[in-house]
């Protein structure tokens, strides 16, 4: 089954787009269950099909997404992550990441692994200035998401 999940050209970003806490961000939720989050990471830039999750995965995933959804709304105001968003997104990333495999792909992959490549892309995101410079909202009327503009002259205004 393919899900209909965002590719914003930042994949630190796509995971935080997946869906939220509150009523707010409910009919956004596209991480229902475990199995969801598998589809994730075999479907996302990582293609880290093999990486199941488990309900202790689920949960460090959404406190992830929620964290750096906020560092993202921080750096777009051109203010530092908050201290929890901060320490939640450096806890994953100290985990070990995923392992490439000579042949392609990943050696033995694993949630806790694509978790921490994710959060350690939020971490090069947001602590170089020329990369934050990138992080833009989309300009239509309608919408709030945010994005990398991978543009060669850095001017996109449209998230997709």
């Amino acid at each position: 089954m393919t899900h209909d999940f965002r590719h914003t050209g930042r994949l630190c970003i796509d995971f935080a787009l997946t869906g939220g806490e509150g009523a707010e961000f409910a009919r956004f939720e596209q991480l229902h269950s475990t199995a969801d989050l598998t589809a994730w990471f075999a479907e996302s830039p990582l293609r880290a099909a093999g990486a199941v999750a488990d309900e202790r995965d689920l949960a460090d995933a959404r406190r992830l997404r929620w964290a750096i959804w906020w560092a993202v709304q921080a750096a777009l105001g051109n203010e530092p992550p908050g201290e929890r968003d901060a320490r939640v997104i450096e806890e994953l990333a100290a985990r070990p990441p995923l392992v490439p495999a000579l042949g392609g792909g990943w050696r033995a992959p694993t949630a806790a692994a694509g978790m921490s490549d994710v959060a350690r892309d939020a971490i090069a995101l947001l602590s170089d200035p020329a990369e934050r410079a990138r992080l833009r909202v989309c300009a239509a009327p309608d919408c709030v998401v945010p994005f990398y503009d991978d543009s060669r002259p850095g001017r996109r205004r449209w998230c997709e």
